[in-house]
């Protein structure tokens, strides 16, 4: 596995890293025999897999229902993984700590993934789900400065959905990474982002890369209320494997790793089998430029189908 820096950390990570959302929760499209979370012990192998297989990131959340907990049971005490975790800070912050003040919650929520995450310094904290307010109003970004400042936390970013959010990110100074949606149907951070990334030394991390499973075989259970996410699904098949259903999440995940200027990106692997796959898709290096011209067409532009949170499905 290839590894690249992650901006100016001086941190490196391995160009394909390890999503846990579908080990913490039911997720994705509804697949017959391939959807549902693992039980414990596989998803302790699969995390233990992953590490012994060269991935050197993993990324988990408190909001993703038992990810934390699978995650320090597996990999706490193992100095090979750069595990990242989220804080919440939008309006009402996270259930039962509505009385807090925004950095009160931020210190409860790194003391409770410290402790369930079994590390005592956290190598990579990111605000959740940021806004260019919750950004621009900086007292969350102050509140993880300051956990950085006494050694609870090694690096700090934000996860973002758009890209003033990002630019946001990018232009406060202050964030080591940013995490990204970008797909083969989602190049809306193309333009501006990556450029403005790499020039300022920000790390990026790359999230959605098979689009919760549209860019995969999986496509073809997609509900009829997002008939036209398929129909890109189609066009993306196509284009980028040949007409081959089985073929099209490795392209998806090349793609991705062709980017210049991304550090890593992430894989929602539920099964060793889809890991492994990740991992072929890295070692068979970056798709031809030629196809990557060619996947400019196939760019969507609709927040209701590039946005899972819009679909109406887990």
């Amino acid at each position: 596995m290839k590894v690249r820096p992650l901006g100016r950390t001086g941190l490196t990570v391995s160009a394909v890293s390890l999503g846990t959302v579908a080990l913490g929760i039911d997720y994705g499209i509804h697949t017959p025999g391939a959807y549902g979370r693992p039980d414990d012990d596989a998803s302790i192998a699969l995390l233990r897999a992953a590490v012994d297989r060269g991935v050197t990131f993993v990324d988990t959340s408190p909001f993703y229902g038992e990810s934390e907990r699978v995650v320090g049971q597996a990999l706490g005490d193992d100095p090979r993984v750069t595990i990242a975790t989220k804080i919440w800070a939008g309006p009402g912050l996270a259930p039962g700590a509505e009385h807090l003040t925004v950095p009160q919650a931020i210190a409860r929520s790194l003391k409770a993934s410290r402790r369930i995450l079994r590390r005592e310094v956290l190598d990579v904290v990111q605000v959740r789900n940021a806004t260019r307010e919750i950004i621009e109003d900086g007292t969350a970004t102050a509140a993880l400065c300051d956990a950085k400042a006494n050694g609870v936390v090694h690096c700090i970013g934000a996860t973002v959905y758009d890209e003033d959010t990002a630019l946001a990110v990018i232009r406060d100074g202050r964030f080591d990474l940013v995490q990204i949606a970008l797909s083969a149907l989602d190049q809306r951070m193309l333009p501006r982002v990556l450029p403005a990334a790499a020039a300022a030394g920000v790390g990026v991390i790359v999230r959605s890369a098979f689009l919760k499973g549209a860019l995969t075989s999986k496509a073809q259970w997609l509900p009829e209320t997002l008939a036209p996410l398929r129909v890109a699904a189609e066009r993306a098949r196509d284009l980028l494997a040949g007409g081959s259903w089985d073929r099209l999440a490795d392209s998806a995940m090349r793609f991705c790793l062709s980017v210049p200027d991304v550090s890593s990106v992430l894989t929602g692997a539920r099964t060793l089998e889809e890991l492994d796959e990740a991992i072929a898709a890295e070692a068979a290096g970056p798709l031809d430029s030629s196809t990557l011209a060619a996947a400019a067409d196939l760019a969507l532009t609709d927040d209701r189908l590039l946005n899972p949170a819009f679909w109406g499905i887990q």
